[in-house]
């Protein structure tokens, strides 16, 4: 799924970031995308559709913005345990 969402993002923009962090079901946790504000609407809908928030929006001249995007459903990090995944990184 993560592709898809990657490849509707290139769709509407050659310009467009994915966080390295990834969700448990593998979505990148932040998106950032430069784009023309005429598409800036329907990248919205669709990204608010697979679980993502518009975190902030900068209008970058007459025609262009960049839209920095947050997965919302971070709730897997709420079920690790601190201790355990403390441990898990002094084992690597």
């Amino acid at each position: 799924m993560t592709h898809s969402i990657e490849n509707i993002c290139y769709e509407y923009t050659d310009d467009a970031l994915f966080s390295q962090e990834e969700s448990f079901d593998g979505f990148p946790v932040m998106i950032i995308t430069y784009l023309q504000h005429k598409y800036a609407e329907e990248l919205s809908k669709f990204l608010k559709n697979n679980g993502y928030y518009l975190t902030s929006r900068k209008n970058t001249g007459k025609h262009f913005c960049l839209l920095k995007f947050e997965l919302i459903d971070l709730s897997h990090y709420d079920q690790l345990d601190q201790k355990d995944s403390l441990e898990d990184f002094k084992g690597e």
